[in-house]
């Protein structure tokens, strides 16, 4: 790997090189339309995620750990503009942080990179203690000037089409993997997933609303299989179908992606945490292939497999979803990511912990290729559709303010914002009367 921004090694670094105040330099980014803005700053800082896996095997001191590479970097910075102007070069930068596609940080101390401002932009401007001077905080993030989808091609019918071909390869694959030599393990993969069948109502049921369309399927489709499962652990590719839909029912619903995205969160987290999806706590080297193994291994491949259709879940519902604002898409795309990250790298031990004891395992890497494509493709098309969407922005109020006069400062308009500025800051009955001084607001402006 190479050195971090390309930072000299301790063997290149001399007396002669200067301090590390020869190498601060100003601060400014360019936007993507080409016009650059100057800042001033403070204290600097960085955020860097190491993408490490850690492996325990039993009867073995200490650990193995994975390298997997680094994750996103997030560069905080606080903007000070000064002078008897701050006001309209904030303003200025402001407008440049919303401007749709990538910009240029020249970072005061991390070098300089294509960037993306991304999240809240917060705003504050002291009349009183603060004279002469503006401050803007926002994040940047480093990215790639390559989006995953095509421009030649309808990303959507590209994910929906990597969605399908996840569906086939996983409840296959789930057919193939399992050990069903007698009754025994029959009757155990039954209860497995049962249990399974459990936390998959418990995670999701109560997303949809009730007397709906979307509730009813789920309710008709939960049914079907709570009331076959005898049937269906007799035909394991039939059981794997019947449970990818059912979890896939509620990815369907309009509005309230945010719950969405958390509900099929939950199921992930009770799916890795669960008895099911821990093999390696009842496994070790010593471990004799028994009717009680096979049972072990069958139960963790039904907890994958639901695991595993819990991120399809996901990024279907990001695919519906319709975005209004850019960080919604943003922490969408994120999360998204975030889930089969920690899907793969919980499987990837799992698998191994029941390798030890010379189970066999046939995982052809159908289901996961399929699935790691439709989450690259959702999480581009995201980034790419969040250029194009209302950017957030944040201002702290320097006094007492009353709603209307607010809104229409901020808006343009009173009668169709009041209830957007009411909701996107959850406005309690005295500040709808009264805002006070202080106060962080987020709006939504229509334009840079």
């Amino acid at each position: 790997m190479a050195p971090l921004d390309n930072a000299p090694t301790t063997d290149a670094l001399s007396t002669d090189a200067g301090s590390w105040k020869d190498r601060v330099r100003p601060g400014a980014y360019t936007a993507p339309s080409g016009a650059r803005h100057s800042f001033l700053f403070e204290r600097v800082s960085r955020e860097i995620e190491l993408r490490r896996a850690v492996f325990q095997f039993p009867g073995v001191n200490g650990v193995y750990i994975q390298d997997n590479g680094t994750g996103e970097r997030v560069y905080p910075l606080r903007c000070i503009f000064s002078g008897a102007q701050c006001d309209r070069l904030a303003t200025a930068f402001e407008a440049a942080l919303m401007e749709p596609g990538v910009g240029r940080l020249e970072h005061p101390l991390y070098e300089t990179f294509d960037a993306i401002p991304m999240g809240r932009s917060k705003r504050t401007d002291d009349l009183v203690d603060g004279l002469n001077q503006s401050i803007v905080e926002v994040a940047f993030w480093p990215t790639l000037r390559a989006v995953y989808p095509s421009p030649q091609s309808e990303p959507a019918s590209e994910i929906a089409a990597a969605i399908e071909g996840f569906d086939a390869a996983a409840a296959q694959g789930f057919a193939d993997v399992l050990n069903l030599p007698g009754a025994a393990q029959r009757a155990g993969l039954k209860g497995a997933m049962l249990k399974a069948l459990g936390e998959v109502r418990g995670a999701l049921q109560s997303l949809s609303e009730p007397m709906s369309t979307v509730s009813r399927a789920f309710y008709d489709a939960e049914s079907v299989l709570n009331a076959g499962m005898d049937t269906f652990v007799g035909t394991p590719l039939l059981l794997g179908q019947q449970f990818i839909n059912l979890i896939g029912i509620p990815s369907r619903i309009i509005g309230g992606l945010q719950s969405r995205l958390e509900g099929y969160g939950l199921l992930i987290d009770r799916m890795t945490s669960s008895d099911a999806g821990n093999p390696g706590d009842h496994l070790d080297p010593s471990t004799l292939i028994t009717e009680r193994t096979y049972q072990l291994a069958n139960a963790f491949h039904g907890a994958d497999l639901v695991a595993l259709s819990a991120v399809a879940g996901a990024v279907s519902a990001c695919v519906e979803h319709s975005f209004e604002t850019r960080p919604e898409a943003l922490e969408a795309a994120a999360t998204v990511v975030a889930l089969f990250d920690a899907v793969v790298a919980w499987r990837d031990a799992a698998f191994d912990d029941i390798s030890v004891i010379g189970i066999d395992q046939l995982d052809t890497g159908a289901a996961i290729q399929a699935l790691g494509e439709a989450v690259a493709l959702t999480s581009g098309m995201l980034v790419q559709a969040s250029f194009t969407l209302l950017p957030e922005r944040i201002v702290v109020l320097d006094r007492r303010r009353n709603i209307i006069e607010l809104a229409a400062e901020l808006y343009g308009s009173v009668d169709d914002r009041l209830d957007d500025l009411i909701n996107h800051n959850h406005l309690t009955g005295d500040e709808i009367l009264e805002l006070p001084r202080g106060r962080e607001i987020r709006y939504y402006p229509e334009a840079a």
